[in-house]
C-alpha cells in the first residue's frame, strides 16, 4: 500500500512527464498516454487516496492546457 507521500512523489513525477509527452506524441494521443502512465497509480492507491488523485490529475491536466477548466473550485495549488 503506498503513503500519501509517496503517491505525491508519483503524482510530482507524472506532472514533469507532460512536457515530454506532449513533445513525444501527437496532440490527439498525449491524453491517453498521460492516463496508461496515471493508471498504474491509482490501480496500487488505497481507496482514501484515489479522490486526491484524481483531482491532482485534473488539477495539473487543465494547467497544462490539455483539458478545459479554470481550475474554479478546485483545490488546485498554484
Amino acid at each position: 500500500m503506498k503513503t500519501r507521500a509517496e503517491i505525491d512523489a508519483e503524482l510530482q513525477r507524472l506532472e514533469q512527464r507532460l512536457p515530454c509527452l506532449v513533445d513525444e506524441c501527437e496532440p490527439d494521443e498525449v491524453l491517453e498516454a498521460f492516463a496508461c502512465e496515471a493508471e498504474r497509480l491509482v490501480e496500487h492507491a488505497p481507496a482514501d487516496q484515489v479522490e486526491h488523485i484524481h483531482a491532482t490529475i485534473s488539477c495539473m491536466l487543465a494547467a497544462a492546457g490539455l483539458i478545459p477548466g479554470d481550475n474554479e473550485g478546485e483545490n488546485c495549488a498554484s
